[in-house]
């Protein structure tokens, strides 16, 4: 059996049973409907607090990218912690607002932001709004003509680096859709300079997601390192460096092999501690993707011609990773047993897709029993489907003995 721990410090067999913190997920499964995502408060706060004191030289400001799992009572641990948020929609930006998250801690990004988000946007003083076009810049200033108001920009360098990241989640090529390319941000800068309501004054960057080596980082800030100093030169003030997020977190021990958090701290302190700027960080699936497990049943097992089926409660309408990005999380059995089997782990759904995993070898597994999905606190529940007319997966947060959600 593989140690459950490396995906989640907070898992742990006891007599053969898995308890999730001081919960026994046996004992849970009587009190909740399976499938249910299950969330470690204190991983996500190790987590962030981790990141926090590995900074030495700068205090960045860390913004929670909302995207990864947008929760109200994850929110609402994080806020408390003093987090700030990422948002890339009105609401997000609302739910980060009514769970703590002050306004002047709250970055807006996105490539397709519309009037109406803009607006709001605006109205509520955030921190910064981190404009991904020129087209989006007219638009910006436009509306604070309407409403007198003067904001502050960031623009989003796109510079053209490969994240080495799944294709669908890579975001700092010239092939993608986000950002402006690099080469058209001083221009830019010139053309808004003394702008009556918009303050081009900060840079942002964030060249993809589930980034498991540090080399396109370390090609991305000195792109971004050097392109503030150009603006520097040129007397222009830079408030803020916004260097996004993307740090890769572990699904497959045999597969991701994730950098030392102290080493991505060394890389940023190197590149941005000298420019007298504040360094906003976005970090979404470091700070909640191990946090999680989805809790699961098994409705029954089905012997093929070639395969055994092992068919779970849980489908890709609850997780769709596996189908979408062909991710391979870890699966554990909540009861440990000696013998072993190998199984083809899938949904209920109405599609072939709908596999966890293929000659998976667990425990000897039958009716009834529990498994649990690791490594889903990011990109889980948020991405869940009403596909087939299947219900949601139930969200809760466990600490200590402490169920939140129930």
């Amino acid at each position: 059996m593989k140690n459950v721990t490396k995906y989640n410090k907070y898992l742990e067999y006891k007599k053969d049973i898995l308890f999730f913190d001081k919960i026994n997920l046996e004992e849970l499964s009587k009190k909740i409907k399976t499938p249910a995502y299950c969330y470690s408060v204190l991983q996500i706060k190790d987590n962030f607090e981790q990141l926090r004191k590995s900074f030495k030289k700068i205090n960045p400001l860390i913004c929670y990218a909302v995207k990864a799992n947008f929760n109200h009572n994850i929110i609402n641990t994080l806020s408390k912690l003093g987090a700030g948020a990422d948002v890339v929609s009105k609401g997000e930006l609302k739910q980060s607002i009514n769970n703590g998250v002050r306004a002047n801690k709250i970055v807006f990004s996105g490539v397709g932001k519309t009037i109406d988000e803009l607006e709001f946007a605006i109205f509520k003083n955030i921190k910064q709004i981190n404009v991904e076009s020129e087209e989006e810049l007219n638009d910006i200033e436009e509306i604070c003509k309407k409403k007198n108001k003067k904001i502050d920009i960031g623009l989003r360098v796109n510079p053209n680096v490969d994240a080495k990241t799944h294709s669908k989640i890579s975001t700092g090529r010239y092939e993608d859709k986000f950002g402006i390319p690099e080469n058209r941000i001083i221009k830019i800068f010139e053309k808004f300079k003394g702008n009556k309501f918009l303050k081009v004054n900060s840079l942002s960057i964030h060249i993809g997601s589930q980034i498991t080596t540090l080399e396109p980082f370390s090609q991305a800030f000195k792109k971004l390192r050097k392109l503030t100093i150009e603006l520097k030169k040129k007397n222009f003030f830079i408030k803020s460096l916004d260097i996004g997020g993307g740090i890769g977190v572990t699904y497959n021990e045999k597969k991701d092999k994730i950098f030392k958090i102290s080493s991505y701290v060394k890389l940023v302190e190197r590149n941005f501690s000298d420019l007298d700027a504040e360094i906003i960080l976005e970090p979404g699936r470091y700070l909640v993707g191990e946090s999680g497990i989805l809790l699961s049943k098994v409705v029954r097992l089905k012997k093929g011609e070639e395969k055994t089926f092992l068919i779970i409660d849980a489908g890709m309408n609850n997780l769709i990773r596996p189908s979408l990005y062909n991710a391979e999380h870890q699966i554990f059995p909540v009861r440990k047993k000696k013998i072993k089997k190998k199984f083809d782990i899938v949904g209920p759904v109405c599609e072939s897709s709908d596999v966890f995993r293929k000659d998976f070898v667990t425990s000897e597994l039958k009716q009834n029993n529990l498994i649990i999905i690791s490594s889903v606190g990011a990109y889980g529940s948020c991405m869940s489907s009403g596909y087939n007319l299947r219900e949601n997966a139930m969200e809760i947060l466990i600490e200590g003995k402490k169920i939140i959600g129930i």
